[in-house]
């Protein structure tokens, strides 16, 4: 019987792809040494989660970058555990070299968990000389305001009462319980205040809050607070569409902001997309102040400015004041002149009277000291109160602007930024009918083709 001839060369041949397997592993293995090296010299890390959940939010940068004292991060937990700490405690430390990181099993340094009154595994607390703050949560929201709270300590906001005003405790969709809580994590210690029964602005106020009056202010008020901003005092005017409010028109209306007596209405189209009526203007178009500049930069993010009535930056004013737009609707809007809140339909389109877009909706404004020594005083102006309300709060930068408005007005500048974001979960919703074609090819369709593919390979090898 004739036997097949093998072709020559063969065990050369098997040498030769073994050689190659053997040259392209070890090429393989150096490359992943190299990556790892170049990412262990220079820490350089891509976090591609939609809401980057593993990099720390600007704000966070931003501190950590003008730190000019040194902070230590305490992380309390058992040993096993610290490696759920070093991913985002890491961050701070990378960010800034005045950051120290520590992980501490409070079994092992009871002395040391006993000084800062550790209670619980998992408790981080951040300290700096003689301060220090235990962490709300271990999230970075609650890092960052611990970090906060520890290099600012606290300041008073006073909410006006008396007039109206939005309730600071308010749970409704119009409260403000949310702004209070949002305050509160950013080292403000949050009062209300009467001036109808003591006529003064108390000295602690760093910032006061006249969210939503509707009713006017006495005149003795607003003499009272007239000298607390000329003063060098601060303070958060945020006003409603409708409501009359004449004497504390005109007292802004001396530092160059006109109030118009109107209801802005906006036929952006692009606004209908994110579910907003023509009476919820989005903004995308802001000043130059450091209140907006985040909003802006690198890429523009919207705020909404429900029932919002407009206003006016004139040059007739007291000297020294120096207003600025900071919120502008698009040219697509007008204010309804007249409104009031008793009108049932408003108007698709802009009447004789009505004012065209585009519409400042926000304005800041600083003014001279009247005797030259003390600090200048700062206000900010809002057309409509809601914007700060707990409905609306969470929308994109609302938040971000409030509390920006806030800390500009008591000079914490460096608070001013984009806040760290919850972090969204990433589900998959699926029908049954779906579930049952992954089930099929994930199961039974991948395997079975790996199957084939393998004894295909090996038919054509036989042969």
């Amino acid at each position: 019987m004739a036997q097949t001839e093998r072709p020559k060369g063969g065990g050369s041949q098997r040498i030769l792809q073994g050689a190659n397997l053997a040259l392209y592993t070890l090429i393989g293995i150096a490359i992943i040494v190299l990556v790892n090296w170049f990412v262990s010299r220079h820490d350089k890390r891509w976090d591609l989660t939609p809401n980057q959940e593993y990099s720390l939010s600007p704000q966070s940068k931003k501190i950590l970058k003008d730190l000019k004292q040194n902070v230590t991060i305490y992380a309390f937990d058992r040993k096993e555990a610290f490696g759920q700490r070093r991913d985002l405690l890491g961050e701070y430390s990378a960010a800034s070299p005045r950051v120290t990181v520590r992980y501490v099993d409070p079994n092992a340094q009871p002395a040391l968990a006993r000084q800062y009154g550790i209670q619980d595994y998992g408790t981080i607390e951040v300290v700096s000389g003689t301060r220090h703050f235990q962490a709300q949560s271990t999230t970075e929201e609650g890092v960052t305001n611990a970090l906060i709270r520890v290099l600012m300590g606290e300041k008073t906001v006073y909410f006006m009462q008396g007039h109206g005003e939005r309730n600071i405790d308010g749970t409704s969709r119009d409260g403000f319980q949310d702004l209070k809580t949002e305050l509160s994590n950013e080292s403000y210690k949050v009062k209300t205040l009467m001036l109808l029964q003591k006529d003064e602005i108390p000295a602690d106020c760093e910032v006061l809050v006249i969210a939503g009056p509707q009713h006017d202010y006495l005149p003795p008020e607003i003499s009272t607070i007239s000298k607390y901003l000329e003063g060098g005092g601060r303070a958060l005017i945020m006003l409603d569409a409708g409501v009359s409010t004449p004497n504390l028109n005109k007292m802004l209306a001396g530092w160059g902001v006109t109030v118009r007596d109107d209801l802005v209405v906006d036929l952006n189209p692009v606004a209908r997309l994110l579910g907003t009526t023509p009476v919820m203007p989005l903004i995308v178009k802001y000043g130059n102040n450091p209140i907006v500049e985040p909003l802006q930069n690198p890429r523009t993010v919207a705020t909404l400015f429900p029932l919002t009535r407009s206003f006016a930056i004139s040059s007739d004013f007291k000297g020294g004041a120096t207003p600025e737009m900071l919120c502008q609707t698009s040219d697509a809007s007008f204010g309804v002149e007249g409104y009031k809140p008793s009108m049932h339909e408003i108007s698709a389109r802009p009447g004789p009277n009505d004012v065209k877009g585009p519409l400042t909706v926000a304005v800041a404004d600083t003014l001279g000291s009247t005797d030259g020594k003390k600090t200048q005083g700062r206000i900010v102006v809002t057309g409509t109160s809601l914007v700060g309300a707990n409905a609306y709060l969470g929308f994109q930068a609302n938040k971000d602007l409030v509390l920006n408005m806030v800390n500009w007005l008591s000079a914490e500048e460096s608070l001013i930024s984009i806040r760290p974001k919850p972090k969204e979960q990433q589900t998959l919703d699926l029908n049954q009918r779906q579930m049952g074609r992954l089930l099929y090819l994930g199961v039974f369709g991948l395997p079975l083709a790996i199957i084939l593919v393998g004894a295909g390979v090996w038919w054509r090898r036989r042969r």
